[in-house]
């Protein structure tokens, strides 16, 4: 996945808990939508070792419900981190104050840069 500054990304969420790993990859519980700012997409061109990750705390997101069991998320308090581990690959996860937790698959990314490198 490309990412480029000004562009919107958006992740599934799914509930973790014991079905996430049956779960259908094209039915997620939620979705994140974050604009990849200049400033985020700075911190997301971070490549960590093997054996950490870095977590990068976002304030400006939307979350859309998909799964009408999790509406009463929209109106309750939650908390988003954007994770990227060695590749780089990038996941999200969303923690509420009821102690719910919505992870998204890790994917391949690759920050694009407009270097101004184009001709006039």
């Amino acid at each position: 996945m490309e990412l480029e500054q000004d562009s919107n990304l958006t992740l599934p969420l799914f509930i973790l808990d014991e079905t996430l790993s049956t779960r259908d990859l094209a039915q997620p519980d939620l979705e994140i939508s974050v604009i990849l700012s200049d400033e985020l997409l700075t911190q997301l061109c971070q490549n960590p070792s093997a054996d950490s990750s870095i977590g990068i705390s976002i304030a400006d997101y939307e979350l859309n419900i998909i799964n009408s069991s999790f509406a009463t998320i929209a109106h309750s308090e939650h908390d988003a981190q954007l994770t990227i581990t060695q590749g780089p690959l990038l996941s999200a996860v969303v923690t509420t104050v009821e102690n719910l937790t919505f992870v998204s698959p890790q994917i391949d990314m690759m920050p694009t840069f407009d270097l101004g490198d184009e001709t006039e």
